[in-house]
């Protein structure tokens, strides 16, 4: 078992394809159980790493070998990256219809990872919570707002107005129709 990586709430451990993480003595809040009960709950829908265990205060899950999104969005080409982001818009979906709101989708810097097969996978469910009215698609939808530029190079057009007015409207009615309309124009 290597310790792979440092962060402020946990310390991951890398053993073959298992990742271990384990709270930072450092954090004041341990917020380990509730990333394993989020994931048990996402895993349901095909989203996260698959949950292993969690035991000894310890969770176990898949190990995930990519590349974070920022690299991805400057090294991958314009299909990849539109392919992704549209799987990404429905993972969101689908934790948005589950009434899970992760709280990281502006800024998921470190929270997706894009394997070699081009497979958008969320990590970190720590923050995770229920709620009635999440916001994971209309956070999303900041992001690539915020990634224009970025995107633009790539030649993929983002016209922020219609993006914030489609986010305004799934957000008063986050429905089938109004989802659709955001995939048409990514």
């Amino acid at each position: 078992m290597k310790l792979y990586a440092k962060g402020k709430r946990g310390i991951i451990y890398r053993d073959d394809n298992i990742c271990i993480k384990e709270k930072n003595p450092d954090a004041a809040v341990d917020t380990l159980m509730n990333e394993a009960k989020f994931l048990q709950v996402l895993n349901e829908k095909n989203i996260g790493p698959k949950f292993i265990k969690f035991e000894n205060g310890k969770l176990f899950r898949d190990f995930v070998e990519g590349e974070r999104i920022e690299e991805f969005l400057q090294s991958a080409d314009k299909e990849n990256i539109i392919k992704v982001l549209k799987n990404v818009l429905e993972q969101c979906r689908a934790m948005d219809e589950r009434g899970v709101e992760k709280k990281e989708m502006t800024k998921p810097y470190k929270d997706i990872l894009i394997t070699k097969d081009n497979k958008p996978v969320l990590i970190d469910f720590e923050r995770c919570r229920f709620t009635e009215h999440p916001g994971n698609v209309t956070q999303f939808l900041q992001y690539i707002a915020m990634n224009k530029e970025v995107l633009e190079k790539k030649g993929i057009c983002v016209d922020k107005k219609e993006l914030i007015k489609l986010g305004k409207e799934y957000k008063e009615n986050p429905c089938k129709e109004s989802f659709e309309r955001i995939l048409k124009i990514i």
